[in-house]
């Protein structure tokens, strides 16, 4: 696989090197945004595709915002025209927004997504990050970043790590996830499924099939078994295997195993502590992944640190990925509902606007 390793904006929507670019998908073309291509390695034999999107209006460098995106597999590159939330962003933030593409994704070398496991997209983050920062377009001298519900745990860790490296992290957003421990969040997984999908569950069953999934996620999450063989253990091991959400034969919401057990590991809430920014915390009311307490946390931690730093949004009707429904149990079925996406966008541009004043 090629990459190109200098760059090309959509204005010109052509790459320097036309091999670098797979099945000759075309650059993004998102209004009133110019995008420009890159690369950068990793490892050795690892190379990221990088974009780095700023409002046409800008001819001199503008500090970075640094995305850290969900978990699931699937390029970060966006649809022609308004680019959604991330094309508001990247428009009317007044920031450029940074963004690499994970090993395997889009153009990028490397394993495929779903063999990346997270110290290692943890890594590449920053390294790949660091290497950007000092790119002409960008005024490094600030620097925000963005993590997106998953992403949301990378994100601190990310920013804790560019922060030892003597960078100034002036703030942190995240929406659709919180600083609970990668076991809580999974067992509150579970109790979502139970309690919304549309099979329902009855709610005398809830009590023992919590207590099984409980144990399963502890052998799975914190003592690192594989799951096949967690289910051996005995029938309820075995059925709990079977109707874990996302839990396939070899891999767990599109991620290796391996992925989740590493997430396990970390102390999120001690990233967070590290931290000396401001911080937005977006939760959505009918979240189908994660709590509002999860999310809560990241703002009692950071103001019992420094009162008043971090600000909390809870978005009314919507979703985990910004869309409105009109209930729990709908949007948890996501079979219908409207995209509020740059809504999403909105709030969080108002809020960077508001703090860079």
């Amino acid at each position: 696989m090629m990459l190109l390793v200098c760059c090309a904006t959509q204005a010109s929507n052509e790459l320097a090197d036309p091999l670098s670019r797979l099945n000759d998908k075309p650059l993004e073309n998102i209004t009133g945004v110019d995008t420009f291509y890159g690369s950068v390695e990793v490892e050795p034999n690892v190379r990221l595709r990088t974009l780095i999107s700023r409002p046409k209006s800008v001819d001199k460098p503008i500090h970075p915002l640094l995305f850290t995106q969900w978990v699931s597999c699937g390029t970060i590159e966006l649809k022609p025209g308004s680019g959604g939330k991330l094309g508001l962003i990247a428009r009317e933030s007044g920031l450029a927004l940074v963004r690499v593409e994970r090993a395997g994704s889009g153009d990028s070398q490397g394993p495929g997504c779903d063999q990346l496991d997270y110290e290692t997209e943890v890594k590449h983050y920053v390294v790949a990050f660091e290497k950007l920062l000092k790119d002409k377009r960008l005024d490094a001298s600030k620097v925000y970043v963005l993590g997106e519900s998953l992403g949301s745990t990378t994100a601190p860790l990310v920013a804790s790590s560019l922060q030892s490296k003597g960078y100034n992290i002036e703030a942190v957003i995240v929406q659709g996830g919180g600083a609970l421990t990668h076991l809580e969040r999974m067992i509150n997984f579970e109790r979502i499924y139970l309690e919304r999908r549309p099979e329902a569950v009855p709610r005398s069953q809830i009590h023992e099939q919590m207590n099984q999934r409980i144990l399963f996620q502890t052998e799975y999450l914190v003592k690192g078994r594989h799951p096949d063989d967690i289910a051996k253990d005995n029938p309820a091991m075995a059925a709990v295997r079977n109707d874990v959400r996302g839990l396939d034969k070899e891999n767990h919401y599109g991620r290796p195993f391996e992925w989740h057990q590493q997430a396990a590991k970390h102390n999120f809430l001690e990233a967070w502590e590290s931290l000396d920014t401001r911080v937005l915390v977006i939760f959505n009311e009918f979240d189908q992944f994660e709590t509002q307490h999860g999310h809560e946390l990241i703002v009692e931690t950071m103001n019992r640190k420094s009162p008043g730093s971090a600000t909390f949004i809870v978005q009314k009707g919507m979703g985990h990925s910004s869309w409105r429904f009109n209930s729990a149990e709908e949007a948890y079925a996501d079979e219908t509902g409207a995209s509020e996406t740059e809504t999403t966008g909105k709030v969080m541009v108002d809020w960077l606007k508001s703090i860079r004043k």
